[in-house]
Formats: structure tokens, C-alpha cells, sequence
């Protein structure tokens, strides 16, 4: 499944597969919303699969948004098809106690 974002109200849910070859356009488009003056919260809860490449990539834009004081809260840990991943590559810290 292609990957799909779509954004309700500064929540940004993502549909299909986070991987390598999306990651790039993924951190791209999620660039433009994380700022120190607009709380983000991605939502991985639909995700469909995702390679350590993504989960790298997703502690990274995490750390980038902390370094900047930027709100970005990351919405998943119900979503076993992600969180394998994320433990593996101890990146799971990343995902946020609260749930949409």
C-alpha cells in the first residue's frame, strides 16, 4: 500500500508502509508542520509496516523537534505491526503514552 498522510486539526495520521523508500518524502512533508509554535502529533496507529531505516528516521525528526523545543507527540504504541520494529532498533521511547 502506497503511504498516505492526511491531517485533521494538527493531527497527522499515516496510512500503508514507512520505509526506506518513502521515509525521504515522509520527513520531508512532516518538516513543514514542526515548529516551536504549533503542537504536531503524528498518528502510526494505521501504519501497516515499517523497516528500521523508518524508525531511525522517526527518532531523528523526534530528537530535531525536542532540540528545537517544537511539541511533536508520536501516537502508536497499540500498533504491533510498528512497535516489533521500534524495539528492536530501541527507538520505541519515541511513541508517546497517550492515544487519539
Amino acid at each position: 500500500m502506497a503511504l498516505q498522510i492526511t491531517e485533521t486539526r494538527g493531527v497527522f495520521s499515516v496510512f500503508g508502509e514507512l520505509n526506506s523508500a518513502n521515509i525521504n518524502i515522509f520527513n520531508r512533508h512532516m518538516n513543514r508542520f514542526i515548529n516551536p509554535i504549533n503542537p504536531v502529533i503524528v498518528n502510526l496507529e494505521r501504519v501497516k509496516g515499517m523497516d528500521a531505516t523508518a524508525a531511525f528516521a522517526l527518532q531523528n525528526m523526534y530528537q530535531n523537534a525536542m532540540r528545537s523545543n517544537s511539541i511533536l507527540s508520536i501516537i502508536g504504541l497499540g500498533n504491533t505491526n510498528i512497535l516489533s520494529v521500534l524495539d528492536q532498533t530501541k527507538t520505541s521511547y519515541i511513541l508517546s503514552d497517550d492515544r487519539i
